[in-house]
Parts: C-alpha cells; sequence; structure tokens
C-alpha cells in the first residue's frame, strides 16, 4: 500500500466534514413542518359575572288591630223635634253615636225622660217609670210610638237645626226641660215634685229665669244617662 501524502489527508477530511454539514443541514429542514403558522393563544373568556340578587320591596305586615267600620246610621248626631198626631204632646228625640234619648210633655203636668239605644234604623228608649218609645229612622223625619201612663200615642217627628232642640236644666229642687220647635215656639216643664209649666227659656244664651234666679240649660245631643 502506498503513502499517502498530508495534503492529501487534508483534502479528504476537508471533504468529509462538508458532506456532514451537507447532510445535517437537510435534517434540520425536514424535521420542521412545512407551513407551519404561528399558532394564535385561544381567545380569553372573561368571568362570568354573578348578577346582583333581586330586590324584593318589603313586605308592610298587616296591622295587628282590626279595623272596625262604623255603619253610617250609627255615625249619625241629630235632634228631631215635633208634636204628636193628634197633637196631644210635643216630642223631642236626639240620637249620637248609637244612643238617644227624649223627652215628651204636654207643656202642663204630663212629662217623660226617656233614654236607649240607636241601633242601624231603629230606636228603642225606656224610662225610669216604664215608658217606653220605639222609632224608626226614615230620612230627616223620625216615626213611632211612645207610650207614657199606659197611653200610646203616634207621631212623626223632623230633623230640627239650632236653635230649635232638646234643652234641660237641673236647679237644687227641680229639672226643667225645654222643646223648641222649629217655628221658634217651645214647650216645657219646671218639675220640683208637682209638675208646672216651664219659665221661658232663652235659646241663644241657653238661659232661663226661676225665682228671680238665672238657670243655665244644656242642649241635649243623645248620649245621657237621666
Amino acid at each position: 500500500m502506498g503513502h499517502r501524502s498530508p495534503l492529501v489527508t487534508l483534502a479528504a477530511t476537508a471533504v468529509g466534514v462538508v458532506a456532514l454539514l451537507v447532510v445535517n443541514s437537510t435534517q434540520t429542514n425536514t424535521s420542521a413542518p412545512a407551513g407551519s403558522a404561528t399558532t394564535a393563544p385561544p381567545a380569553t373568556t372573561p368571568p362570568a359575572t354573578t348578577p346582583p340578587p333581586a330586590t324584593t320591596p318589603p313586605t308592610t305586615p298587616p296591622s295587628s288591630a282590626a279595623t272596625t267600620t262604623t255603619p253610617p246610621q250609627q255615625q249619625l248626631t241629630a235632634v228631631y223635634a215635633g208634636r204628636t198626631n193628634g197633637r196631644e204632646a210635643t216630642l223631642a228625640v236626639a240620637v249620637k253615636a248609637g244612643r238617644a234619648a227624649a223627652y215628651l210633655c204636654d207643656g202642663r203636668r204630663v212629662e217623660a225622660w226617656l233614654t236607649g239605644t240607636h241601633v242601624g234604623h231603629a230606636i228603642t228608649l225606656r224610662s225610669k217609670a216604664g215608658d217606653r218609645l220605639v222609632a224608626t229612622i226614615a230620612g230627616n223625619t223620625v216615626a213611632g210610638t211612645v207610650t207614657v201612663r199606659g197611653r200610646t200615642l203616634r207621631f212623626t217627628i223632623a230633623k230640627a237645626g239650632p236653635p230649635a232642640g232638646l234643652y234641660r236644666a237641673r236647679t237644687s229642687s227641680s229639672t226643667i226641660g225645654w222643646i223648641v220647635l222649629p217655628d221658634g215656639s217651645q214647650v216645657g216643664i219646671d218639675n220640683d215634685g208637682t209638675p208646672a209649666p216651664a219659665p221661658q227659656l232663652n235659646p241663644d244664651s241657653g238661659t232661663a229665669t226661676v225665682d228671680g234666679t238665672a238657670v243655665t240649660a244644656t242642649s241635649v245631643t243623645g248620649d245621657e244617662t237621666f
């Protein structure tokens, strides 16, 4: 075998290095995928927002106290005055808040004070002596019967505005009652144990003179107890 010179050996080595570089470059190019593109990062989904809880308006608790409605007739406050159907006597009836009071007199010796109830349209009254009145309210009138001393009288009397009405006064020795009618006339009894006609009443001042002494009368509204 012949002996190689150093130049031949160097040339062969250079050719081997070049060939190795070519092969390595080819492998590197084929390992990368063809036409590969940069993959965009996935879209970021914003975090879900929890809606605020629905606001329920506060509920007002029902009132523990029951509401009581008074019937219209029970709210009535009025005075009715007039004469019995046969004009035997004068009568006044006052009603207020479910109560009622009445006074009947003939201006001489017969009289009766009665109290009781007013329910719906009905009026039912009694006196301490047992006299009775039963009547019905119809519009602006009161109609019924009154029984005094065993005698029953029928009546229909109308609503009366001031100064007409029913008045009462007490002195140390007597009780006085007056009925003032819508026409201005008045009937009454002063009873100190012996009934007698009542003195004249001044409706504007509510006073009368008894034996030289001024007496003040009060208007009867219906809720009194005699």
